[in-house]
């Protein structure tokens, strides 16, 4: 069967962590690497990646770009979560996205944080992106975000080998049990065609082949610039 993307190389991990160090200011220097005695994983470079993603699409759509922890204070080093925790918890970093010389509330872009479904269930979001006045309630009430709140949602699925059917289905699931008031995308390395064929059959949002340099990060690229701009727009 004819599987649909791009497999990750040797040279792939590198190729993730360049594209987010090129979102990073010079004085804000990251806790993640290739290589040496304790390397990142593949998957949360990839989140780290499509984290990046979402800030270059910000600026191309003239938002201004700054970083935080969770206390509010500016970061010495940018660490993000290399385990699935809570938007209320942890010392981690994340952007705040700003359009300047207007009401709207900024947004905050996160990795690896719980939001919760139409269902109360909680699910991981790969990228969450939701207003800061949202965020800034959950923490206060030490409560997960509700995916209705979401501007964005994020599945990341870094995979060598084609992603399966199963996991094609939770994806469907997890897209089913969200708010429809947030847009939420898969964006994958290489999958089977059965997966291809389920998700267009249901008309979800979807990008595969999605690594540095290929066409498939410029669409996904645009997919979120409609996501930050229809917030712009948004009364």
């Amino acid at each position: 069967m004819t599987n649909l993307g791009e497999r990750p190389d040797d040279d792939t991990p590198q190729e993730l962590l360049n594209r987010l160090e090129a979102q990073l200011p010079a004085a804000l220097p990251s806790v993640l690497r290739v290589g040496g005695t304790d390397p990142t994983a593949g998957n949360d470079l990839y989140e780290a990646f499509l984290f990046a993603l979402v800030l270059r699409a910000a600026r191309g759509e003239h938002y201004q770009v700054s970083f935080s922890r969770r206390s509010g204070e500016s970061p010495d080093t940018f660490r993000l979560r290399r385990s699935p925790g809570r938007l209320i918890s942890g010392d981690f970093t994340h952007a705040v996205l700003t359009l300047p010389g207007t009401a709207k509330s900024p947004l905050e872009v996160h990795t690896g944080v719980a939001v919760v479904g139409t269902s109360k269930v909680a699910h991981e979001a790969d990228v969450l992106v939701i207003p800061a006045e949202a965020a800034s309630r959950c923490r206060s009430l030490g409560i997960d975000p509700p995916s209705h709140h979401a501007v964005l949602v994020v599945e990341g699925k870094y995979y060598t080998t084609p992603l399966s059917l199963g996991m094609g289905r939770q994806f469907v699931g997890l897209d089913a049990d969200l708010s429809r008031k947030s847009v939420n995308i898969m964006a994958a390395t290489v999958v089977s065609q059965s997966v291809s064929h389920l998700l267009t059959g249901r008309s979800r949002l979807y990008e595969f082949g999605v690594l540095p340099g290929r066409k498939a990060e410029h669409d996904l690229k645009e997919r979120f610039a409609i996501a930050l701009r229809d917030y712009r727009h948004k009364r």
